[in-house]
């Protein structure tokens, strides 16, 4: 048995005393709609948030996802086959799949092949990296891994710990609940001045998941995007004790039982190498 709603919310207001106002109100956040899907084994709530700001809008959307088993998260590649060559588009994989809710991944290929890559509990790859990673254990639990703390070649080991994904894009968000200091220096701009439409994955505790995907580049919807420092800011306000930033601008995408939930950068979606889902 399954169920979708989709509600206009009332205005939650975060950042102002008053009660009710609207969307466009400066510096306010305001929930605009929120999406539910229930089934027997997995429950999802997706808000639609506004942000207004220096006569500006961003749009986002945060989904908490819970679970009844930690193996409904899952991995898949384009063209299923670990490759530099394939990418498609995140509805198309998730289709294949029968995902209820998908984002795109890390885009393991960005740029160079570095760090460690296991997906569904296979090694694909073991370099060096300079990069935040994040595992995924067997149980779910969510396990950070900073720069520096990973060496090449420690793979296997990472198998034989119970990794079942990891993920090589970065940078790190939060780590023990709290906001960590980003690196001055990354493969992405880490100022707190740069907007860019952004996807990224939490979790707060066992079976319990939040995913962020914010639009951006979009006149009169979502017209910059949102900045790294406020993403933080977001997963520690759901409670997150682990947040990790996944590959943002034009591949950006949510989708929810084979229809977008966000408005994309671009036309339509951006091909990508990989999706992170979540099954019945």
């Amino acid at each position: 048995m399954k169920h979708i709603k989709i509600c206009a919310a009332l205005a939650v207001l975060l950042l102002c005393g008053a009660s009710a106002l609207a969307a466009t109100e400066p510096n306010t956040k305001t929930i605009e709609e929120t999406t539910t899907y229930e089934s027997d084994t997995l429950t999802i709530t997706i808000d639609r948030w506004c942000y207004a700001f220096n006569n500006t809008e961003l749009r986002f959307f945060v989904a908490n996802v819970y679970t009844q088993s930690p193996d409904q998260l899952q991995t898949a590649f384009a063209g299923e086959e670990y490759s530099k060559d394939n990418a498609e588009a995140t509805s198309a994989i998730a289709e294949r799949h029968d995902a209820v809710l998908a984002i795109n991944g890390d885009y393991y290929n960005y740029k160079d092949k570095n760090g460690l890559v296991i997906r569904n509990g296979v090694l694909y790859r073991d370099a060096a990296s300079t990069r935040d990673q994040l595992t995924i254990l067997e149980d779910g639990t969510f396990i950070a891994l900073p720069s520096g703390t990973y060496e090449e070649g420690e793979g296997q080991k990472y198998i034989d710990e119970g990794v079942v994904q990891s993920f090589t894009f970065g940078p790190l968000l939060v780590n023990d609940g709290e906001a960590v200091e980003l690196p001055s220096k990354y493969i992405i701009s880490t100022k707190d001045t740069v907007r860019e439409p952004r996807t990224a994955i939490g979790q707060v505790d066992e079976n319990h998941y939040v995913l962020i995907v914010a639009d951006g580049r979009r006149d009169g919807w979502s017209d910059r995007g949102m900045t790294l420092q406020e993403l933080q800011k977001v997963f520690v306000e759901q409670g997150c004790r682990v947040a990790y930033n996944l590959d943002g601008g034009g591949s950006a995408t949510m989708v929810l039982n084979g229809q977008l939930v966000n408005k994309t950068s671009g036309s339509r979606e951006r091909n990508v190498s990989d999706i992170i889902y979540f099954v019945k």
